[in-house]
């Protein structure tokens, strides 16, 4: 009986069916239908992009496999990685925050006991702790491996903030010499030196700026405020008003290959994301320096001195000169002097006795 009633209960069904397709009754509720299909259409897509994508969210990494350790360790590629055995579980925390981190950073499993190519493991190669639970770190920009502490283990979206902290790429402001060497000039790899004009920097520069320093994670970027600093190799770049670029690499030193040499090339047109980007991608890869200055000093960044206010400077006498006018001064008083006396004896009455006169013929 059971039975039956389903069976009659379907039968129903299907003439309803029959009938609302006939007597077109679904235009009354052509909307409510495209709706539920529209929702299908949508679950099944996502259901689909979901599942053909979770394999490839998470990469297993394989030590052995030379791609593998290059695209990690040596491609500048963000990645956050778990030390753990491929058939693991993945820790909640790390799954969640992978979901947060596609498209931002790379997210692999590696088994940290495995040997790397110079025949130690991860843990002793780049002193990663197995005491934190879940062991995971950071790798990019062609920087030592970065662990992620306990503070940021508890919440999948601390941790994926504190991956995506950890694998930035910075723009370093310089301000010494120090920090020109150790920020841009110290590694081997190319280093782009933005020297600021008299303008700071716009909001959409520092957009496209950040965009061409993840199209290269293995360069260097830093800058330095050409108004009040100095650089030593500014003349490549001397006489352009606004922000100028400088590209500073190096090549293998054959007489002593510990001392690379250093070449610089300045870009001396407008401050544009194309040029710059044409600028630097053709550039980077250089096999030839003829183009390129060849930086035999060290270059060197301090500040510029101020130009004090040109007071004139009285005329100095030579001794000579001051000895003649003192001499025609004591002239001029003496002569002075002299008058002086002159015109006051002549106003002066002097009484003269009168002379006796002796005749001769009275003796």
């Amino acid at each position: 009986m059971a039975r039956g009633g389903r069976g009659g209960g379907g039968q129903n069904n299907a003439k309803e069916l029959k009938l609302f397709l006939e007597h077109r009754m679904w235009r009354d509720h052509w909307m409510a239908i495209s709706v539920v299909f529209a929702i299908i259409a949508a679950l099944f897509v996502g259901f689909f992009v979901q599942f053909s994508y979770s394999e490839t969210r998470v990469h297993m990494i394989q030590l052995d496999d030379d791609t593998h350790v290059h695209r990690v360790f040596k491609s500048g590629e963000p990645w956050v990685i778990l030390c753990a055995n491929p058939d693991s579980v993945l820790p909640e925390v790390f799954d969640k925050a992978s979901e947060r981190l596609v498209g931002k950073v790379n997210v692999g499993v590696l088994d940290c006991n495995d040997l790397l190519p110079s025949g130690k493991s991860v843990y002793n190669k780049f002193g990663i702790r197995r005491d934190i639970s879940p062991t995971i770190f950071t790798v990019a920009n062609g920087e030592k491996p970065k662990q992620i502490f306990l503070n940021y283990l508890q919440k999948s979206k601390a941790l994926a903030s504190q991956a995506i902290a950890q694998t930035a790429k910075e723009f370093h402001e310089l301000q010494t010499t120090t920090q020109l060497q150790e920020k841009c000039l110290s590694k081997s790899s190319p280093c782009v030196l933005v020297y600021r004009g008299k303008k700071k920097f716009e909001t959409f520069q520092k957009k496209w700026i950040k965009e061409l320093m993840h199209n290269h994670r293995l360069v260097k970027f830093a800058w330095a405020d050409s108004t009040i600093l100095k650089l030593s190799a500014e003349s490549l770049v001397k006489g352009f008003k606004d922000h100028s670029v400088m590209l500073f690499v190096k090549s293998k030193n054959e007489s002593n290959p510990t001392t690379p040499i250093l070449h610089a090339k300045g870009y001396n047109s407008y401050f544009d994301q194309l040029p710059v980007a044409q600028f630097i991608s053709t550039n980077v890869q250089a096999t030839a320096f003829d183009n390129f200055k060849t930086l035999t000093k060290p270059v060197t960044l301090k500040r510029r001195v101020k130009k004090q206010p040109t007071i004139p400077k009285e005329n100095t006498k030579s001794n000579t000169e001051v000895e003649q006018e003192r001499r025609e001064r004591m002239e001029e008083e003496g002569k002075r002097r002299f008058a002086q006396s002159i015109d006051e004896d002549s106003d002066t009455i002097v009484e003269e006795e009168e002379e006796t006169i002796l005749d001769l013929d009275e003796l």
